[in-house]
């Protein structure tokens, strides 16, 4: 009888996700979309990361989830180490459902027009005598926001992976998972891809949620830059907010008043200066953004999504804040607290999604992408 209770027990705690790894999905096969010339937003940010999340790893408590059709070895040297990562493809009945979601968040002509351009280019080239992956331009005039052959699949495996890894965190008790994809996509609007982002990954997980019995979604961003897309979408939906943390004076050159707006007043913008620090200015910041998304009796979310960018690090070149990757580790420990005092014994499914971060360099003062990666998902175990 004691024998049945303790594997009654040992059943419980596997459902509720106590003895599981934290999933890391990935797409090794994202070096499909980049561009023909240097760009901060480049394969490099994934295939850096992924090495040191390899040698810092406790295979017990992290899981590498390789998501790609065409696998990849983007591991390289780890240092002796026997990493393993785990092949996990979509279905096609998993990317047809991203694909529907993606067509709820977005305008219907923005995901087809894509879709079609890539298809339309592959074939073209492959009847050329050519490779089928080619680079098709920029979306913006800018130049920043540029396409393959390929992007309109690894951008679909993208938003996938972050509908898997918030499933998962529901199907585990609210234990955090990762979605590790690029490119970005919290600035791509209802009608607009812009900023680097070609679709809005947080935004989709968010609808992907809601209509799963209704559910309450919070967005996190604490990217640098303002996420204008997340709350162009965003704002259409009672049943959800987003808190965005970011630098004034910065792409793209919005939200640079403290306030609460949108349809259903459920977005904050938090300006802060450029060279704010984590103790001058940025905590309390946070703090403001962490009471938006969970605040007793006014707020409490089934879903807490992280728009997980990585460039106010001091290092970045693409913005003037003046966090350590270290800073990362607390604003992740800060948010699980203020999640387990709101809500009790009920935590709310917890999912990360890269978004910004473009420091690559081992050599920057205060740290880069992976180490900021790390910071955060060591705070989680």
């Amino acid at each position: 009888m004691l024998l049945l209770c303790l594997l009654l027990l040992l059943l419980t705690f596997i459902r509720c996700g106590a003895l599981a790894s934290i999933p890391v999905l990935f797409d090794s096969s994202n070096s499909q979309h980049r561009d023909l010339i240097y760009h901060p937003e480049q394969p490099a940010r994934i295939t850096e990361t992924i090495r040191l999340l390899a040698r810092t790893n406790d295979s017990t408590s992290v899981e590498l989830v390789d998501v790609a059709e065409s696998s990849q070895d983007i591991l390289g040297e780890t240092g002796g180490l026997d990493v393993t990562v785990k092949k996990e493809l979509f279905t096609s009945e998993q990317l047809d459902y991203a694909k529907s979601i993606l067509l709820r968040t977005h305008k219907q002509s923005l995901v087809h027009k894509l879709r079609e351009s890539c298809n339309n280019a592959q074939a073209k080239r492959i009847q050329d005598g050519k490779s089928s992956l080619g680079h098709m331009g920029y979306l913006d005039s800018g130049g920043g926001t540029y396409i393959t052959t390929a992007t309109f699949d690894i951008c679909l495996r993208a938003t996938a992976s972050w509908i898997k890894a918030l499933d998962w965190s529901s199907q585990h008790g609210g234990k955090p998972a990762i979605a590790l994809t690029r490119p970005p996509g919290h600035h791509a609007t209802i009608d607009l891809s812009n900023g680097f982002c070609v679709f809005n990954h947080a935004a989709a997980a968010a609808i992907h949620a809601m209509l799963q019995d209704k559910k309450k979604v919070s967005i996190l961003d604490w990217d640098v830059h303002y996420g204008q897309g997340v709350a162009d979408i965003i704002q259409h939906f009672p049943n959800a907010r987003y808190a965005s943390i970011h630098q004034t004076g910065a792409f793209p050159y919005m939200g640079e008043t403290l306030k609460v707006s949108g349809e259903h007043d459920n977005v904050l913008t938090i300006p802060i200066a450029p060279e704010t620090s984590w103790t001058c200015g940025y905590k309390d910041g946070f703090m403001k953004a962490l009471d938006f998304i969970s605040k007793t009796g006014e707020w409490a979310p089934d879903v807490v999504i992280v728009c997980a960018g990585y460039d106010a690090l001091d290092s970045d070149e693409l913005a003037s804040c003046s966090l350590q990757a270290a800073d990362y580790g607390s604003m992740t420990t800060m948010l699980q607290e203020h999640l387990d005092a709101k809500s009790g014994n009920n935590p709310p499914s917890l999912m990360f999604g890269l978004e910004g971060g473009y420091q690559l360099s081992p050599m920057a003062g205060g740290g880069n992408l992976p180490e900021a990666v790390v910071e955060t998902i060591h705070a989680l175990l």
